[in-house]
């Protein structure tokens, strides 16, 4: 296989128009170039077929993948630019995305679980648009996921699905024999491990293997041979690993069921990873590390701390009317009128108390017992 950036086997313009420069990819049956093209003056890929379309099986298949390609759009799928099928060599001129492959990126280290999400829904989306074209992509591994770098400053890359060149339409013909294998063996699914044909739910079943290898930077079915490989997912689901958040490890087991009516469509793939994708930006980064570790997050010295969403601090109203505080002599005032009331409470008891009582009143008796009465009160 040729080294990807390598130079040209020879400084080639196809068609008096197309300059080739570099090799940037090899497949089974074409080479992928960096090119130039000369009458726009901007750069392109261009396929080129290295395996000359010796059988009625071999021109279907390069008249398939122009027109997969030339009739599709989306963000996330490499556009179709010029083709050429007549000639010799054949070739077919694309969008040049000036990025890495998904597999680069997963060589150094897991991706963070918000950027798989967005990984998710771009991929997802992706199948959407092919899947609604009748049309099963059969080979989608990390080195078919080109990034393409971000437009903007504040911009992020986006992964864009490449290399057609073994897709089949769903309702059509299949271009390879009963019970041949098509794809890589590392992602294929079940049914196709099986020898049986591809559908849609296949190419779901290989983007859960990839979205699982990019959060974790492992290979599920690492086996050391691919019939190792082959016979593992035959028998079994992939291992998710049990530190993957919850809502991950749910989307996952899903898309690698073994029954492929048993898996999502793309489209309900596609609402999973924007739930994932938002939940995870809702979160702090001190809530996210609780939530994916289990541990207690321990903010740094000077962080400042997040408030609940809910919980809500006001501010004093600007228009609300200040409330008056009584002037202080008022306060003496009062303080005064208690004191002497007190003081006139205290003396009117104290005179009550010192004062002598009066001559008792007596009824008037009739004479000579009043008159006797008298006599003997005034002796006491």
């Amino acid at each position: 296989m040729t080294a990807p950036d390598s130079p040209a086997d020879a400084a080639e313009v196809l068609d008096g128009r197309y300059r080739l420069e570099t090799v940037v990819g090899q497949g089974g049956y074409a080479r992928v170039y960096r090119a130039t093209d000369a009458s726009l003056g901007r750069q392109v890929a261009v396929k080129v077929f290295t395996v000359e379309a010796s059988d009625e099986r071999d021109r279907r298949r390069r008249e398939s993948e122009t027109r997969l390609l030339a009739g599709l759009s989306h963000e996330s799928l490499v556009t179709l630019f010029d083709a050429s099928l007549d000639t010799d060599p054949a070739y077919l001129v694309m969008e040049f995305v000036d990025g890495p492959t998904l597999r680069t990126a997963i060589a150094d280290g897991p991706l963070p679980p918000r950027k798989a999400a967005r990984l998710a829904v771009e991929l997802s989306e992706a199948l959407q648009v092919i899947h609604a074209a009748g049309v099963v992509h059969r080979d989608i591994k990390p080195s078919n996921v080109l990034l393409r770098p971000p437009r903007t400053e504040f911009g992020e890359d986006r992964a864009m699905l490449a290399d057609f060149g073994i897709a089949s339409l769903v309702d059509s013909t299949r271009l390879t024999g009963t019970g041949t294998l098509v794809g890589t063996a590392a992602y294929l699914s079940p049914e196709q491990a099986r020898g049986d044909r591809a559908g849609a739910a296949s190419d779901v079943y290989s983007l859960g293997l990839l979205l699982l290898e990019a959060l974790t930077s492992e290979r599920a079915f690492a086996q050391q041979t691919p019939h190792e490989a082959l016979a593992a997912r035959i028998a079994r689901t992939p291992e998710i690993p049990p530190q993957l958040p919850a809502d991950w490890r749910a989307l996952l087991s899903a898309m690698t069921a073994l029954e492929p009516s048993h898996r999502p469509d793309a489209a309900a793939v596609t609402r999973a990873a924007r739930r994932i994708e938002s939940e995870d930006a809702a979160l702090s980064p001190a809530a996210r590390s609780t939530e994916l570790t289990g541990a207690t997050a321990v903010l740094e010295p000077g962080a400042t701390a997040v408030l609940d969403p809910a919980t809500r601090v006001l501010e004093p109203a600007a228009d609300a009317p200040a409330r008056r505080r009584p002037p202080r002599w008022l306060w003496w005032v009062l303080g005064a009128l208690v004191v002497a009331i007190v003081v006139a409470v205290a003396v009117g008891i104290f005179l009550s108390a010192a004062a002598s009582p009066a001559d008792p009143a007596f009824p008037p008796l009739p004479d000579p017992l009043g008159s006797h009465f008298d006599d003997l009160w005034s002796t006491l």
